[in-house]
């Protein structure tokens, strides 16, 4: 790809001389690492740096405006390296960008070489080395007359070819070579290369064949049992063809190096040799260790990469040592009007909230007072160990006051409850059963009813958020957790917020870890400096490779700001830690309790656990539990009781008395609010308008084509499905052939451009919906075309997106949008427009209604108008209507079920759906 000089989008000042507008230079050249850009002006030669703005006018004078719009989109989803005045696109990222962009930035065409493996000297000698022969088709020895840069190569006649990925790392790997006199490597180097050319079926020479070098270039990992201690012992493996037996005895004697008599060598690659060294210096698992390495194998492990963990999870398991809770309850059961009796004690629960035995009281006390004594958190109990909280002991003390009422199960009248739960009030993870939580909501709270947050809190609460901040106040001071999961829009971090200043007024907000999905990082950020700037100073976000692993350092911050990902990395750091309040975003990421991100959070050591989330569960109930174990854990049971008792009976016969129950036994830590019920009145209006539209000639004819051709048991329902749906927003999206058609072939674009121009003769602004990129662009390109703006999109949501969601909002007047559902779904919010197009539909109402909701939330002050322009069959070739309409309607009878955020989407995910609905006359 030669150097070639393009246009660009910089903001200049307005031109009126057509001739006077300034031209951009974009030029283009290779180095060591990737593809340089530099961008400078035609006339002065000044650089200029991304992202570029024209006006309008500017745009229509460069030539290469998609180019630029390439390079634009590469720098937003961060994937452009800016390096001085340039900006470098590394060779590797080449491979992960979509053609049409490959095209744009001139990457030339992927063809597969015929690589041959060829040796100079012998193996050993100061004159060996490994040479790649590279033919391709007529081509002769590319490796002597072409250029190459990366995996880019310039034949004799100028044209280019980019290497296919699997030869191009391959021959990466050739180029990191040791001295061909290091006897100690050379050998193994070879063994390795000769190894993965025969992977990629790349012929080598005679010499090369001749040498029976095996390699091996994997580790696993096993665990074995001796007497009373655990050891980690590394396992040498290959896809290549080794006996079993070469591979223990080269691994029990950590050889790196193997040969036989009748000349077979086999070598170990050297990043596997010393990781199995480190795993083999790791001392043995003993005593109260054992507990700590079944719960969290990893944490006992060397740091080492690339090894499969999830298999020697499995090899720990079938161990059969169990680790159990010691989980501390206090239950309640009403025997007569205003008398209850009142049990506590200690069951052994595991990972899934199953009671596997109620504890008999005074042995576990002994047992659990006498392990504190020690310091140590484990006891051994019945072959397995038991894990001990951390406030076992108060509770064991609390549990013998009130003259031994709750010890012994006495009858308890109503008037003494309040004096034997406040001695409770100070044990963490204690479960609570549904009748104390009843009688809780009855006692009378101490100082927790003041309406007003404190004065640094920068924002006047509307009457449903000041019900959740005394709401979760409550909580807070009765140490229940809390599950918010208002509707999107709504302003849960705000009222989170509200709670975070009142903690801090109270000196109890350090520290307080709240953790949430990357994209929403920035935005706790903003909205903490927004409304509780007081709170700033005591804040810490904590990512990066720059990040603190020292917890001496972390607790001394008000509030610590990380993402799933990173805590799961820093778990014994966070675990370190006593937190004051641990709060969930997007409660979502631990829906499963299997996953690390459940594991490590529910682990964590906290006084106060709040979930947020707004977004219905998305697979299947079990999820919801998940949520309410980490929230208040016992008070939905095992997980298996739970399904017995709530899954299945809403899942496969839809009960809705099943559902009100599970919603009245959470009621007290459970708080959900919709925009219809809290917002009614106080919210303008929201229209929604359908539109129906013919097809176009064109795409009726490509319709029947599909039809015919599941007819004729060519294409399978759910394949014609996917492509009816691209086919009526745009034949483009199944042919490029289309890609110059008139709107006027298109009446569903030509309407939607109609819609926009009323919106704009109303000088107020529009999002658009579409998860189609090739349609996103065309939907672009057609806005500029006819209103003289130019659109941005949006798609994926680094830090540089958030930059085009402020500037739209700041922007006076009329102004465009386009998005996937999928991209805004969380943490944007776009007050300023008022318009929103579905162009295409998301077979997930929940999904659309939070694409719908970046626009129809708190600070909305105009009327919403949604629209749904939907293709529809006017000549009744058809049997149920277009796939559109057919959509259309089903997704109308699931809006109920979106709205209710412990429904499944298998209930709502309506392809199924759509399929039964779909049949050819």
């Amino acid at each position: 790809m030669s150097g070639t000089n393009m246009p660009s989008l910089f903001k200049f000042k307005k031109q009126t001389d057509k001739n006077s507008i300034p031209q951009i230079r974009v030029q283009s050249q290779k180095s060591d690492i990737g593809l340089e850009f530099s961008i400078f002006s035609e006339e002065n030669k000044q650089s200029y740096k991304l992202p570029l703005k024209l006006s309008i006018t500017e745009m229509k004078q460069q030539k290469f405006l998609p180019l630029l719009e390439a390079l634009e989109e590469l720098w937003y989803e961060e994937i452009l390296e800016e390096k001085g005045n340039s900006y470098i696109l590394i060779y590797d990222n080449i491979y992960d960008l979509p053609e049409d962009i490959k095209i744009l930035l001139g990457v030339p065409k992927e063809e597969i070489l015929q690589f041959r493996l060829v040796h100079e000297g012998a193996i050993g000698t100061s004159r060996f080395n490994l040479l790649l022969e590279k033919n391709f088709g007529s081509w002769k020895n590319l490796h002597k007359t072409s250029q190459q840069f990366g995996p880019l190569i310039k034949l004799a006649d100028q044209s280019e070819i980019l290497l296919p990925k699997q030869q191009y790392d391959f021959e990466k790997m050739l180029h990191i070579s040791p001295d061909p006199k290091d006897r100690e490597k050379i050998f193994g180097y070879v063994a390795n290369i000769i190894h993965e050319a025969k992977k990629l079926n790349i012929p080598i020479d005679d010499y090369l064949e001749k040498q029976q070098y095996l390699f091996i270039d994997q580790l696993e990992l096993d665990v074995i049992k001796e007497c009373n201690e655990l050891k980690v012992v590394p396992k040498y493996a290959s896809e290549r063809d080794i006996s079993d037996d070469i591979l223990s005895e080269m691994s029990e004697n950590a050889a790196l190096y193997y040969s036989d008599s009748r000349g077979q060598k086999v070598f170990v690659n050297q990043q596997v040799y010393g990781s199995a060294k480190k795993i083999r210096n790791t001392p043995s698992i003993k005593d109260g260790n054992i507990p700590r390495f079944i719960e969290n194998p990893e944490s006992f492990l060397p740091d080492i990469e690339n090894i499969d963990l999830s298999l020697f999870s499995e090899r720990v398991k079938s161990l059969g040592i169990r680790v159990y809770k010691a989980q501390p309850f206090l239950h309640a059961s009403e025997k007569e009007r205003g008398w209850f009796e009142l049990n506590a004690g200690f069951s052994a629960v595991d990972n899934e909230g199953e009671v596997k035995e109620v504890l008999q009281n005074e042995t576990i006390q002994s047992l659990i007072l006498d392990a504190k004594e020690k310091g140590e958190p484990y006891i051994s109990w019945n072959g397995s160990w038991l894990k001990i909280p951390d406030d076992a002991e108060d509770f064991i003390n609390n549990i013998s006051q009130d003259n031994g009422a709750v010890n012994n199960g006495e009858m308890v009248d109503i008037s003494k409850l309040p004096f034997i739960l406040e001695i409770f009030e100070n044990i963490n993870r204690l479960e609570f059963n549904q009748p104390l939580l009843d009688l809780q909501e009855r006692i009378e709270e101490w100082g927790i009813t003041t309406k007003t947050p404190p004065n640094l809190f920068m924002a006047k609460l509307k009457p449903f958020q000041v019900e959740g901040f005394l709401w979760m106040k409550l909580l807070h001071f009765r140490k229940l957790g809390g599950l918010l999961a208002d509707d999107m829009g709504l302003g849960k971090t705000v009222q989170v917020i509200s709670l975070l200043a009142y903690l801090y007024e109270m000196n109890e907000l350090t520290p307080t870890l709240i953790v949430a999905p990357k994209t929403l990082i920035d935005n706790w950020f903003k909205e903490i400096q927004k409304f509780a700037p007081t709170l700033v100073k005591s804040l810490y976000i904590h990512r990066g490779p720059q990040r603190s692993k020292n917890p001496d350092f972390i607790e001394k911050y008000g509030i610590t700001l990380t993402t799933y990902q990173t805590l799961i990395k820093d778990q014994l750091v966070f675990a370190q830690i006593d937190w004051q309040s641990i709060i969930c975003d997007e409660a979502q990421a631990i829906k499963n309790p299997s996953t690390s991100a459940s594991k490590v959070i529910k682990a964590l050591k906290s006084k106060f656990r709040l979930a947020m989330t707004g977004t219905p569960v998305e697979n299947g109930l079990s999820e919801f539990w998940s949520i309410m174990d980490y929230v208040q854990p016992g008070i939905l049971g095992s997980l298996n009781q739970f399904k017995q008792e709530f899954v299945h009976p809403i899942e496969k016969q839809s009960e809705e008395d099943a559902v009100n129950k599970l919603i009245s036994k959470i009621s007290f830590i459970y708080k959900r609010r919709t925009k219809n019920e809290e917002l009614k009145g106080q919210l303008p209006d929201k229209h929604i308008i359908t539109k129906p539209v013919k097809m176009g000639t064109i795409q009726q004819e490509l319709y029947r084509e599909v039809l015919s051709l599941v007819q004729n048991k060519m294409m399978d329902g759910l394949q014609a499905i996917q492509k009816l749906k691209a086919l009526s927003a745009h034949p483009a999206l199944i042919n490029n052939d289309f890609l110059n058609l008139s709107i006027k072939d298109i009446p569903k674009l030509e309407m939607t451009l109609d819609i926009i121009e009323n919106i704009r003769l109303s000088n107020e602004k529009v999002l658009i919906f579409t998860e189609f990129k090739k349609m996103q662009k065309i939907l672009r390109e057609e806005i500029r075309k006819k209103f003289n703006i130019n659109p941005q999109i949006i798609n994926g949501m680094t830090s540089r997106r958030m930059e085009i969601v402020d500037e739209f909002n700041n922007n006076p007047g009329f102004d465009v949008l386009i998005l996937s559902p999928k991209a805004a779904g969380t943490g944007l919010t776009i007050t300023s427009a008022n318009h929103v197009i579905h162009y295409t539909r998301w077979w997930n109402p929940a999904v659309e209604n939070q694409a719908t909701d970046r626009v129809y939330r708190i600070g909305q002050e105009k009327q919403v108008y949604v629209y749904y322009p939907i293709i529809t069959d006017q000549t009744g070739f058809t049997s149920n209507g277009t796939v559109e309409e057919i959509v259309h309607k089903i997704l109308q009878e699931k809006q109920e079920l979106a709205s209710n955020v412990i429904t499944t989407s298998k209930k709502i995910n309506i392809e199924e759906e759509v399929f039964k609905h779909f049949n050819v006359k």
